[in-house]
């Protein structure tokens, strides 16, 4: 039984990578959007753009208040955003 929950436990610290590193590559994607609206001066496209990446943020907060197991994984996610 001791062997299930080890698996379990790693399962869930891949799981909770994973979902970070999804972040992150949906958080540069948008940057790099936001980046090449303001160069073309697309103001309302950054605005939006912006609102996106304070959603990512309130998403990852979110799960980290409703999940004690990945509450460090997420915490650590936003401050690198």
């Amino acid at each position: 039984m001791s062997a299930y929950a080890t698996l379990a436990s790693n399962e869930i610290d891949a799981s909770t990578e994973n979902e970070i590193e999804e972040f992150h590559a949906i958080t540069r994607l948008i940057v790099f959007a936001k980046e090449s609206a303001a160069l073309l001066d697309a103001h309302q496209t950054v605005y939006c753009l912006d609102l996106a990446l304070e959603q990512i943020t309130t998403e990852l907060r979110h799960r980290a208040d409703n999940s004690s197991d990945i509450a460090a994984y997420l915490k650590d996610a936003i401050s690198l955003q």
